[in-house]
């Protein structure tokens, strides 16, 4: 064998042996990563209404204006507070539980719909400061908590949620519609999760697949 080949070869052999060190390390999460994922609610198709806060903020100044100066006003303050990304998911159980999401729609999904919204911070003091505000986005807020317990509804905050002790899990039944919310902050994360017409045992889950991601 050549020199130059066999020192290749030997070099080639001495990376293979490497210890730990050599292995890929884990990517830190991102909001994008942590948020809903296809394989968190399998049998729902991804709604055109998911993306980057920035490009949803641009969908909704043409589709909703007013909402549109509130949100755009909170999302500036937020960034300039520590927050450094966001990221909305959204799942229907069909193109028109998809659009029942839309100002223009002429009414509620008629199967389930799922959301998920996640903000990362700059650190998880700023994270939980944040959160500690009870802040309203996207429509996403304590409101919706005092909307279930209004209803006769349970909600659960803290520890026993299994989320953390910034944590508040939520479940409703009203005439035709079943609601489930999650708000929660862990690490320099925040995230909200509203589920419409789907099991609460699966919302539950996909709530926890969505926490399990954040390294």
């Amino acid at each position: 064998m050549p020199r130059a080949l066999a020192g290749v070869a030997l070099v080639l052999m001495l990376a293979g042996c490497q210890g730990p060190q050599s292995v890929a390390q884990k990517k830190p999460a991102t909001a994008q990563s942590v948020t809903l994922q296809a394989k968190d609610v399998p049998s729902m198709q991804r709604c055109d209404a998911s993306g980057d806060l920035d490009t949803v903020l641009q969908r909704e100044k043409s589709s909703d204006p007013k909402s549109y100066d509130i949100n755009y006003y909170q999302w500036g303050l937020w960034k300039r507070e520590g927050a450094t990304e966001g990221y909305l998911a959204v799942y229907g159980a069909s193109t028109p539980d998809c659009a029942a999401l839309s100002s223009r729609s002429s009414g509620a999904p008629t199967g389930g719909l799922v959301l998920g919204l996640v903000i990362k911070f700059k650190n998880a003091a700023t994270a939980a400061r944040i959160y500690a505000a009870d802040a309203e986005f996207l429509g996403f807020g304590p409101t919706d908590l005092s909307f279930i317990r209004s209803t006769g509804g349970m909600v659960t905050t803290g520890p026993d949620t299994g989320l953390g002790a910034q944590s508040a899990v939520g479940s409703a039944t009203v005439p035709g519609a079943s609601y489930y919310f999650a708000f929660w902050q862990n690490k320099s994360f925040a995230s909200d999760f509203l589920a419409y017409n789907v099991a609460s045992t699966d919302a539950a889950k996909a709530v926890q697949d969505m926490n399990g991601r954040i390294n």
